[in-house]
């Protein structure tokens, strides 16, 4: 989301990042990131967006800026980077070949690292992560059927599971104590209480979830903004309070 009435999004297909009138649907600005597909994107702060691209060890940032959207810097990365948020002014990507997670500055300078140590493995396919109005990263795993939730150095604090969530992919957070996950193998929503670990799934296929792939929440409208891959690639909105 980003404030009052637009929505960021990454299109992987058309090699582009889109913001996106969330009352009417239509494209307000586009800038392309070819020849890279884009993958994750967070706000960082008002007028930067970070946006991770996949297979092709890059980060690129991207400036908002009067309602229109103007590339930035490319950076390289040790590897092909996937999930991303904000945190602070910071942001925290991560990485699946192998897993690991990494704080680090707008100018690619790593912060923080965190690697399984070698056991049973926390984290195996961490496509999605979000940040918390409190400073907490929660991360998707999609293999494990995980969210699992780390301080802002990446120490692993609680892992969640639940037979509900299989497949997570999108997660967002909702205050300090919620979180909504997408359940790609499920076809629904999961909302997560932190605090519990409790999960509860709010939407599915007969609500028209099919392989949700990522979600934003918009609170000042009550609104909930799904991204469906399947045959129509849509945008389905639901009122959510």
């Amino acid at each position: 989301m980003v404030p009052p009435n637009s929505l960021l999004l990454s299109n992987r297909t058309k090699m582009s990042i889109q913001l996106v009138d969330s009352r009417t649907g239509s494209t307000l600005s586009e800038v392309s990131t070819k020849p890279y597909g884009p993958w994750g994107i967070c706000m960082v702060r008002r007028e930067l967006v970070a946006v991770t691209h996949g297979f092709n060890n890059k980060f690129q940032l991207v400036h908002v800026r009067g309602g229109r959207l103007t590339p930035g810097t490319v950076l390289g990365v040790k590897a092909d980077c996937w999930g991303v948020a904000a945190s602070g002014d910071n942001v925290v990507v991560s990485y699946f070949s192998p897993p690991w997670l990494e704080v680090m500055d707008t100018d690619g300078r790593v912060i923080h690292q965190y690697q399984d140590p070698g056991a049973a493995p926390t984290f195996e396919r961490p496509y999605f992560l979000t940040t918390s109005s409190d400073g907490f990263i929660y991360v998707a795993d999609f293999n494990l059927d995980t969210i699992t939730k780390l301080d802002s150095s990446l120490k692993v604090l609680l892992t969640f599971s639940d037979p509900q969530l299989r497949g997570p992919r999108g997660i967002t957070s909702v205050g300090d104590e919620q979180l909504l996950v997408c359940s790609w193998s499920y076809h629904s929503i999961v909302h997560v209480n932190v605090n519990s670990g409790n999960m509860t799934t709010i939407l599915g296929k007969a609500d028209g979830i099919v392989r949700p792939r990522s979600l934003a929440y918009c609170p000042q409208q009550q609104k909930l903004f799904v991204c469906i891959h399947n045959e129509t690639d849509s945008i389905q909105v639901y009122q959510w309070e």
